[in-house]
């Protein structure tokens, strides 16, 4: 949040009000506050403090290493970072394993 303006190559720059906003959203709910399993999994399972994405962690790579290369790029779901596509309740928070997809559902 503290250099926008050199967002992966991109210009992701917020007025100061938003940008303290979001701020505080983020550390409110990061891993580090959270009570949810999987949020600790993840943040155990960080080795190098400059990984960005859930997806690059050896967690996430352990819960997901049985899943065939090609699932990821299924048009359905495109990539590893489409959390949505097979978990559906990620966007509360929620990765339980009884609301995740089939692989079958995207063939």
């Amino acid at each position: 949040m503290g250099d926008l303006e050199n967002h992966f190559g991109d210009d992701a720059s917020l007025d100061v009000e938003t940008n303290n906003e979001i701020l505080a959203f983020l550390v409110k709910n990061s891993a580090e506050t959270s009570t949810m399993e999987a949020s600790w999994n993840f943040l155990n399972s960080i080795n190098n403090k400059d990984i960005i994405a859930l997806s690059d962690t050896e967690f996430w790579k352990r819960r997901h290493k049985d899943i065939p290369k090609e699932v990821f790029e299924n048009s359905k779901i495109k990539s590893k970072a489409n959390c949505k596509a097979c978990h559906t309740d990620i966007e509360k928070g929620l990765v339980e394993d009884e609301n995740i997809k089939d692989i079958s559902d995207f063939k």
